[in-house]
């Protein structure tokens, strides 16, 4: 081997070992490999979560920037909304516009309105694909077609959309000690309430927040005997439809065939706030059901059978007899999500927009970046049995894990990549195996309201909902009918007929555009 040709195999080698080759090999190019240029100067990011930031949040984001830096040159920070106060301010931190690159989206999260308003970055094929390759190879067509608002895409779909019901959670243990029978639905758990009331001086049987739990007890009682029905509109309106039919007719809770199940669940939580089931005031209270009740302070917990996972694990390591009960419709059923129940949304004043993306793809779809915002840390919040399920590192239970699985906020994340949990108990993987046959998959899922038109009157609707129907959800009202007639009264005064027209019209125009 002559001189000359030795020392153009070690130069060769030295631009291979440095990147400075590129090789056309037909697959599209990683986040961490796009536009090196472009990656030079470091950029800190600012993101939007919901809920309230876990014990261990300062560590895993402490590890999550040192592999944004790595990979992307890039550090971020994430902030929280919590869940009593998120719809009023969620508006105001997108209309401040400082200090926010991305924010957590959903269908059920004001992702139409905010989209509509301008708040949120308009995001082209193009963009996606370059800066975000491993999730635009990873995302079904659907996906970006429900994400579409006037034609354009304004949020990144999970990829893996939830496989969840409503659940609520009662303690064994005491169900048994009081002889009670085994409890199936929501309005069967008074035998229940009332023992733990008179026996369990150190519980409250519903102690309940002001955001999420409202509704446990109302909605849960009143969908047995109603038609099955979702929400038209997220947040606080009273507008439904019948997901279970092909064209489906908007129609208000107060109305038709779901009048009797609201007056008959609105009567129940009045009888049961009179006789103390309920904390006192649960308006006040920050603190959800499901915290409450692994700590037991609480005889029931309200949520879902992803989101609760962390909380049942914990009340078994405390000695409780977990009972789950899945919240269903009257046909059995609970409408499955949409790609779009859970999303993030780039802001539309972000100065940082691509490298916002390439961080974003890497922390839905890289499978060491799911593992960390989802799970924590591995050897500190879990670890990978022999089995190949997730678990508890040794000498730490469920009560002490400092980042308990999914109760940060990332649930936009490929779900795919997460494997079974070692302390589900029998009953939680009788549920989980159980789901597939309880969910309906509705084509309105992924449906979204443009308020454009009638602005003014939502916003009055909004008002009126949150002032007099959310104290009937608790039982905090002297005289249910007379309540009741209130609210109606307040809700033709605010033009509700106006957006319910306005629901109709868009609706039946998206369900045109299904066929």
């Amino acid at each position: 081997m002559s001189r000359r040709f030795r020392f153009l195999c070690v130069v060769l080698a030295l631009l291979i070992a440095g990147g400075s080759l590129l090789f056309a090999t037909g697959t599209k190019e990683t986040a961490a490999t796009t536009s090196t240029a472009a990656n030079q100067k470091e950029v800190h990011l600012y993101g939007y979560l919901l809920g309230a930031p876990l014990p261990g949040m300062s560590d895993v984001m402490t590890e999550l920037n040192k592999k944004l830096k790595k990979d992307l040159n890039v550090t971020m920070e994430i902030n929280y909304l919590g869940w009593a106060d998120y719809q009023s301010k969620y508006p105001l931190v997108l209309a401040a516009g400082e200090n926010i690159d991305w924010i957590y989206t959903a269908s059920w999260c004001m992702y139409g309105t905010q989209a509509v308003r301008g708040a949120f970055l308009p995001l082209t094929s193009d963009m996606l694909a370059k800066y975000m390759p491993k999730h635009t190879q990873k995302m079904p067509a659907a996906g970006w077609k429900q994400s579409l608002v006037n034609g354009k895409i304004y949020m990144i779909p999970t990829a893996t959309p939830d496989r969840k019901v409503s659940v609520a959670l009662i303690r064994g243990d005491l169900r048994k000690k009081y002889g009670l029978p085994a409890i199936t639905k929501i309005s069967d758990l008074e035998p229940y309430l009332q023992a733990v009331k008179q026996n369990e001086p150190g519980m409250i049987p519903l102690n309940i927040e002001s955001g999420y739990d409202l509704g446990g007890i109302f909605n849960g009682v009143r969908i047995e005997t109603t038609p099955p029905f979702n929400w038209a509109i997220s947040g606080a309106t009273p507008y439904i439809y019948n997901y279970e039919i092909a064209k489906p007719t908007v129609t208000t809770e107060l109305d038709g065939e779901y009048s009797a199940g609201f007056v008959r669940a609105a009567n129940l939580v009045k009888d049961w706030y009179d006789k103390g089931y309920f904390n006192k005031d649960p308006f006040a209270n920050k603190v959800r059901s499901k915290e409450a009740f692994e700590q037991g302070k609480s005889a029931v917990a309200f949520g879902n059978s992803i989101d609760t996972q962390g909380n049942i694990a914990k009340a078994i390591d405390s000695g409780f007899d977990v009972e789950i009960i899945p919240v269903l419709g009257s046909t059995g059923h609970y409408p499955a999500d949409s790609f779009i129940n859970n999303g993030v949304a780039i802001s539309a004043t972000t100065k940082n927009a691509e490298r916002t993306l390439q961080a974003l793809d890497l922390m839905m779809e890289d499978p060491a970046y799911v593992y960390l915002i989802y799970y924590g840390i591995e050897g500190t919040n879990y670890i990978v049995t022999k089995d190949g399920k997730i678990d508890n590192p040794p000498g730490i239970t469920s009560d002490k894990n400092t980042y308990p699985m999914d109760q940060a906020g990332f649930w936009w994340v490929d779900k795919d990549y997460f494997k079974p949990m070692a302390t589900w108990p029998p009953i939680y993987i009788k549920l989980n195996n159980s789901i597939p046959q309880m969910l309906y998959a509705s084509p309105y899922s992924a449906f979204g309201f443009i308020p454009d038109n009638v602005k003014t009157e939502l916003a009055n609707v909004t008002a009126v909902w949150q002032q007099y129907q959310w104290p009937l959800q608790v039982g905090m009202v002297d005289n249910v009918s007379q309540a009741i007639a209130t609210l109606k009264d307040k809700l033709a005064a605010a033009d509700s007929q106006k957006v319910q027209g306005e629901l109709q019209k868009q609706m039946d125009a998206y369900g045109a555009g299904l066929k």
